[in-house]
């Protein structure tokens, strides 16, 4: 089973990098622009295969690291793209979503090896990262979209119509998509705050738990982490207080949702590699 993780491990992003690749055909040749392919559906059913094995192998759900954390994250984003694109039956977009969840996973993929396997936990530490894996699902689609919309305003004001322009989705429905997967993230992220406090509450309630409260609050990666959601946090608070009381355009929160999830993954990844 160790060798089937450890293959899986590396086998992903290579497979994301060839995905990569066909919709990058797709978006500069307009090729198979509407229509359904079978390609992303079996790369997202081999990865929910991989991190079963992987939990079967550890003997717990694999989201007690960093590393894991955004291989779950980018396995949600493929598997949401792909109900999306087989509904829609548009594929115009998928690079830019791609490219992320292949960041995403050569990112796990590189932690991983320094990421040392950690008992099972109780009930809370799993209702605290459950909202979590929604929160950043839907914040990275939020960084996507709000990406595309930049780029698509940007060619419109300079009234330079080339590639990006003419195959992207309409500006509107851009705009929509990343302030409805911005209001959905910051929710579920205010949820995981909500219920960070019951990890180390729940030792002392005999339900399990981080294990010693205080203790645990003076870890310096357990600090990182705190800090990281409370600056994510008040990033994208102040784009949806600004959206509804300040009446932001439509640009700004696009704005701030690209550059507070660079933000919050940046910071994430350093709690990950701090020893």
């Amino acid at each position: 089973m160790a060798v089937l993780v450890a293959i899986g491990n590396w086998l992903l992003p290579l497979l994301y990098l060839g995905l990569m690749i066909d919709y990058g055909a797709t978006f500069f040749l307009r090729t198979r622009t509407h229509g359904r392919r079978p390609w992303l559906a079996a790369v997202v059913v081999l990865h929910a295969g991989l991190l079963a094995a992987r939990a079967v192998h550890l003997g717990h759900p694999p989201l007690t690291g960093v590393a894991e954390i955004l291989s779950a994250v980018a396995w949600a984003m493929a598997a949401v793209y792909a109900v999306a694109e087989w509904i829609g039956r548009d594929r115009r977009s998928g690079l830019f979503v791609i490219l992320l969840v292949f960041l995403l996973q050569y990112t796990s993929s590189l932690l991983v090896p320094w990421w040392s396997a950690r008992p099972a936990e109780g009930f809370w530490p799993r209702l605290h990262l459950v909202p979590a894996l929604v929160a950043y699902t839907a914040l990275a689609l939020a960084a996507v979209y709000g990406l595309m919309y930049l780029v698509a305003r940007r060619d419109l004001k300079d009234r330079r119509f080339g590639v990006f322009f003419e195959r992207l989705p309409p500006l509107d429905l851009l705009g929509r998509m990343t302030w409805h997967a911005l209001v959905i993230g910051f929710i579920f992220m205010t949820a995981t705050i909500l219920t960070g406090p019951l990890m180390f509450a729940a030792p002392a309630a005999g339900v399990g738990g981080t294990g010693g409260g205080e203790a645990a609050l003076a870890n310096p990666k357990i600090l990182m982490k705190i800090a990281t959601g409370g600056v994510a946090w008040l990033i994208y608070a102040a784009a949806i207080v600004g959206r509804l009381a300040g009446r932001w355009p439509p640009q700004r929160v696009a704005a701030v949702a690209v550059a507070g999830y660079m933000v919050f993954m940046g910071l994430l990844v350093a709690s990950a590699l701090l020893s």
